[in-house]
C-alpha cells in the first residue's frame, strides 16, 4: 500500500475514504472546465479553487466514514494532551465569545461540533447552552467536566439531530467546524431552519481563503490540511451560501493582534522571506527565458 504522509501525519489508512468528487462550486455554482484552477502543488493532496468566487476545496475529498474515523477521540489525541495549545485556545475562546456577545447576550444556543464543550462553556450563563458532537470521548468530557453542560451535550451529527430537533434557537455557533463537514450547504440550510427569525449564526475560527498567506504558501500554508480542512471559505463565499437561506452577514472580524497567537515580528519576517523566494524564482525564470 502506498504511504500518504502529510506533515509527519500518516493518512494512508484513510485514503480509501477519499472518494468524494466535487466538480461544481458550492458557493457560486460555477461548473468545471476553465472556471477552476489547481490550488495545491501536491500531487498526493490536490485541491481546487473556483476562479469565479475564490472558494477552495479538496478534490477529491473524504467521505463521512473517513471523517468519523479521523475524529475518533480527537480531544484526547490532539487537544487536552497539549497544555500550551489548550491554554491558547481558552484565551481565544474568550475573545471569540466576547465578539459574539456584542450581538446577542442571552437565549437558547446550540454549538455544533462543540468538541469537549470548552468554547460552549465560555458563554454567559444567561444562555441555555446545548451542544452536539460526533466524538463520543469529547461528549463524555463535556458532560463530566462542566456542571452547566451536564446532559446538554449529545453525541450526534447535525443531520440526525435535525430530524428530531425543534426550531427555536437564538444562537447557533460553529467554531472551527464549517470547513470540516462534507456538505456545508446542507448544514447551513438546516441551521437556518433551526434559528428563530432574529437568530444569529456565528461562524468562527475558520481559515480565510482571502488571507495573504493563501497564495504565498498554497499547500504549505499552515491551515491547509487535506482532511481537517476540506473547504476554505472567505466572507464572500460563505455569504453566497448563507444568503440562499435568508442569512445575511452583519459582522466580520479577523483577530490577530492581542490574541494568544500573535507573533507579529516573526510572522512578518517569514512572509518577507517567502516573498523574497518567489521574486527570486520569477527572476530566475525570466533569465532562463532570455537565455533561450
Amino acid at each position: 500500500m502506498s504511504k500518504y504522509i502529510f506533515r509527519d501525519e500518516d493518512l494512508s489508512s484513510l485514503i480509501p475514504y477519499r472518494n468524494v468528487s466535487i466538480n461544481k462550486c458550492i458557493a457560486c455554482g460555477s461548473n468545471g472546465g476553465n472556471t477552476q484552477e489547481d490550488f495545491s502543488n501536491s500531487e498526493d493532496f490536490p485541491a481546487k479553487r473556483c476562479i469565479s468566487c475564490g472558494l477552495i476545496w479538496m478534490q477529491p475529498s473524504f467521505n463521512e466514514k473517513g471523517l468519523n474515523l479521523y475524529y475518533s477521540n480527537y480531544i484526547g489525541k490532539r487537544r487536552i494532551n497539549n497544555q500550551e495549545k489548550m491554554q491558547q485556545r481558552q484565551e481565544q475562546y474568550k475573545l471569540d465569545v466576547d465578539f459574539i456577545q456584542k450581538y446577542i447576550s442571552h437565549g437558547v444556543m446550540l454549538d455544533i461540533g462543540c468538541n469537549g464543550g470548552l468554547f460552549l462553556n465560555s458563554f454567559s450563563n444567561d444562555f441555555d447552552k446545548n451542544g452536539i458532537e460526533i466524538d463520543k470521548s469529547a461528549v463524555n468530557f463535556a458532560n463530566e467536566n462542566f456542571d452547566k453542560l451536564s446532559g446538554k451535550v449529545h453525541c450526534v451529527n447535525l443531520q440526525d439531530y435535525y430530524s428530531t430537533a425543534k426550531e427555536g434557537y437564538d444562537l447557533i455557533a460553529m467554531r472551527g467546524v464549517i470547513e470540516h463537514v462534507t456538505d456545508p450547504v446542507k448544514d447551513i440550510e438546516m441551521v437556518s431552519n433551526l434559528l428563530n427569525p432574529e437568530g444569529i449564526f456565528a461562524v468562527s475560527a475558520t481559515p480565510n481563503a482571502d488571507a495573504v498567506s493563501v497564495d504565498l504558501y498554497r499547500d504549505n500554508w499552515a491551515l491547509f490540511h487535506p482532511i481537517q480542512h476540506l473547504w476554505h471559505f472567505s466572507p464572500k463565499t460563505l455569504s453566497l451560501i448563507c444568503r440562499k437561506y435568508g442569512l445575511e452577514l452583519i459582522a466580520c472580524d479577523f483577530p490577530y493582534l492581542d490574541t494568544p497567537y500573535e507573533n507579529a515580528y516573526e510572522d512578518i519576517k517569514a512572509v518577507a522571506e517567502r516573498i523574497k523566494k518567489i521574486i527570486l524564482k520569477i527572476c530566475q525564470y525570466q533569465q532562463h527565458f532570455l537565455e533561450i
